[in-house]
């Protein structure tokens, strides 16, 4: 939680009132491999920080899963359309490494941006990167095609490769893992 802690005072000059009241709402959990932090049909009642670990973000289809986003260690994990809307969840969020994170609640959520004025910015920049993620992720589905994808993708998050089983990264791309493992042969060799 250190890191996590000390990245929010240095990003969003949080006082130490307000890093009190945070850590104080936090609560640490941890989630096996595979283990399952939200699933499809449910309500999101909370948020977590990822402290270790990744999670990756997917949506059920008749014949398979489909991989929307992945999550590493300082990132976000949640449902917002769900947590924002109180909404069954569309999606599902599953641990792909072991994980421990640090939980917040939907109440504590309110009540900390409600009262704290660096908190509230904080919450308001993570629901824009949240947005902005979403529109890039979509443009690229659309307008770009499959190779330049995961060209893009080894150039900007190359830990990906090294950390995510190649089947959910080809879901990602929206590829075949056939056609995956010819890119990786032709780009990385």
């Amino acid at each position: 939680m250190n890191q996590l802690i000390f990245n929010i005072q240095r990003t969003f000059k949080a006082t130490e009132e307000e890093l009190s009241a945070l850590t104080s709402a936090m609560k640490e959990e941890h989630l096996s491999r595979n283990g399952v932090f939200l699933k499809s049909g449910e309500v999101c009642k909370r948020l977590a920080f990822i402290s270790e670990g990744s999670m990756r973000l997917f949506y059920d289809s008749p014949d398979k899963e489909v991989c929307n986003d992945f999550f590493f260690e300082n990132s976000m994990v949640g449902s917002l359309a769900s947590f924002l809307s109180q909404t069954p969840s569309l999606v599902n969020i599953a641990a792909i490494e072991n994980c421990k994170f640090f939980v917040l609640r939907r109440d504590d959520v309110l009540n900390l941006v409600s009262k704290h004025k660096s908190l509230k910015k904080m919450a308001d920049i993570i629901v824009q990167e949240q947005l902005l993620r979403a529109e890039k992720r979509e443009s690229a589905l659309l307008s770009v095609n499959p190779e330049e994808r995961f060209k893009n993708l080894m150039e900007e998050h190359p830990k990906i490769f090294k950390r995510i089983p190649l089947r959910y990264v080809a879901s990602y791309l929206g590829i075949t893992p056939e056609t995956l493992s010819r890119y990786r042969t032709k780009f990385l060799v």
